[in-house]
């Protein structure tokens, strides 16, 4: 049927445009940019989504679904200093491609339930990825070390480097590293 298939097409061009707009940085864009943006109707976005934290809940959804999809085990073999720069090289390009999306997820969270949900599976998603790089060293570490490697390699920490403190990418890159590596060092 026509009217279904331009229906998906519409609801596509509606999250792209939702994307570019806030990729560009606007994080909180409104029905009618949207609709400008996609090429639709304004109409046509409250046809597909309930309402606007819904079009950022399904931008949201699908960038963790593409993200769980590519996901590569985080490196487990090698000696410490190979696997926490290969982890932070792999965390800093994720944190990097979704910060925009994050961003605007963590304002929608703030009145959303269902997007506070959604970010703290993905907080807990991205956590469990420490354990399954660095489980002997945290195994042998004091408790507080799965805190602070959580804390460092957080989304949250890289967009407060980027954005708050306005490191570059390298830059910010390289702060993560080197605290990793503090963080996980052997203390006599």
């Amino acid at each position: 049927d026509r009217r279904v298939l331009r229906g998906q097409i519409n609801r596509e061009a509606i999250l792209v445009a939702v994307v570019e707009l806030i990729e560009e940085g606007n994080l909180t864009p409104t029905a009618d940019q949207i609709a400008t943006r996609a090429g639709v109707a304004r109409r046509s976005v409250y046809h597909h989504f309930d309402d606007l934290d819904d079009v950022t809940r399904a931008v949201s959804e699908r960038y963790l679904a593409t993200y769980i999809a590519s996901w590569k085990p985080r490196p487990t073999e090698g000696d410490l200093d190979q696997r926490h720069t290969t982890f932070v090289a792999q965390r800093s390009a994720f944190a990097e491609r979704i910060m925009p999306i994050y961003r605007a997820s963590r304002l929608v969270a703030v009145q959303s339930p269902a997007m506070a949900e959604q970010l703290a599976v993905t907080d807990e998603f991205l956590r469990s990825e420490l354990g399954q790089s660095f489980g002997p060293e945290l195994a042998a570490a004091p408790a507080w070390t799965i805190e602070a490697l959580d804390a460092m390699t957080s989304l949250d920490c890289w967009v407060h480097l980027r954005v708050n403190q306005s490191l570059s990418v390298r830059r910010a890159r390289r702060v993560v590293d080197e605290s990793v590596a503090a963080i996980l060092s052997p203390r006599s």
